[in-house]
């Protein structure tokens, strides 16, 4: 399971995924949309533009590697610029991704092994506690303490600042990354059993199953919970990452344009938070919702697919098995007739 501690991904691999120019495209994407939710919403709830570079970092072979993070980091730059941000954090903002994106790849890599195909819940696991926490946290500390002696935070004001920064950029990685991993190797979680229809049927009922909760503010949060189950049960991971995105991009802009249960629920008064808006301060109900969502439903899946692979290795050498069987017993009787002679 373990790796050395290497960074790139050795050349000699099998190369999965798309195309370089496609991480770097739905980085771009990522950024506008980052831009978009913070000058609607005035909130920016998750942080998914990590967690592309993540991908390509542990995916791409070294150069190209490279150079899709040093198209990133420009790209980040570039919006860092354009969005205002004030000295140190237009430079720095952009320089903490790329440390976030360099240490979590370290980390994944020497703990999760080289394949990183997510194929086994350990390794799901490993990647989000293992490598995806300690480098969000190491770059969640940093922004803070910069923040304190540039801003003139409080104490409370800098906590809550971690946290949703933590949670924020966590997302991005414990969502996104594992997704796209997934997605690059489909071909490894084929089942010749499980039809498009029933595929559909279980995207659609988490689609609107996600759409009833978060168009109204009733207290329905956990019904979420048993669709997601089904399609972590009955899904591919690959397509049970689909269905992750699929319900954390219908409940997020929900929740940011004041629907649903989170919007609904009240949090607890706080006299240093009072410049900060009632959104803001509910969105870590909503971060813990989707952990929990993702922190659920890939290991199931995973280990679902690990057990579905075994039972059809095991039938196939099961078969294997007794057709040697009826032959060697098809030789004997042969023989004997031939002895018998």
């Amino acid at each position: 399971m373990s790796g050395r501690w290497r960074a790139f991904r050795h050349e000699a691999g099998q190369e999965a995924g798309p195309h370089s120019a496609v991480y770097v495209l739905l980085f771009a994407l990522c950024l506008l949309l980052g831009h978009w939710s913070a000058t609607t919403f005035q909130a920016v709830i998750a942080w998914p533009a990590n967690g592309v570079m993540l991908a390509a970092f542990l995916q791409l072979p070294r150069r190209r590697a490279a150079l899709v993070l040093a198209l990133c980091f420009g790209l980040n730059l570039i919006s860092a610029a354009v969005r205002g941000d004030v000295a140190p954090f237009v430079w720095m903002n952009p320089v903490l991704n790329l440390v976030e994106v360099l240490t979590g790849g370290v980390l994944a890599r020497r703990l999760c092994g080289a394949a990183l195909d997510m194929r086994r819940p350990r390794r799901v696991v490993l990647f989000v506690l293992g490598a995806a926490a300690p480098a969000v946290a190491l770059t969640s500390t940093i922004g803070v303490v910069v923040a304190l002696t540039v801003r003139d935070y409080s104490l409370v004001r800098a906590v809550f600042a971690w946290r949703h920064l933590f949670a924020m950029e966590l997302l991005g990685l414990v969502i996104v990354t594992p997704s796209l991993l997934l997605l690059a190797r489909a071909h490894r979680f084929r089942q010749p059993s499980q039809s498009p229809v029933e595929i559909a049927a279980v995207l659609g009922l988490m689609t609107v199953t996600a759409l009833w909760i978060f168009t109204q503010s009733a207290p329905f949060l956990f019904l979420m919970f048993p669709p997601l189950m089904l399609a972590a049960f009955r899904l591919s991971p690959p397509w049970m990452a689909v269905a992750l995105i699929l319900t954390t991009a219908i409940s997020g802009l929900l929740t940011l344009t004041g629907h649903g249960p989170i919007s609904a629920s009240s949090v607890p008064y706080v006299n240093e938070l009072a410049g900060l808006s009632q959104r803001m301060r509910q969105m870590p109900l909503y971060y813990g919702f989707l952990l929990v969502a993702a922190m659920t439903a890939l290991p199931i899946s995973a280990l679902t697919a690990e057990r579905r692979s075994f039972t059809l290795r095991l039938a196939r050498r099961t078969a294997v098995a007794q057709e040697q069987r009826r032959r060697a017993e098809a030789s004997d009787a042969v023989k004997s007739r031939f002895l018998a002679l």
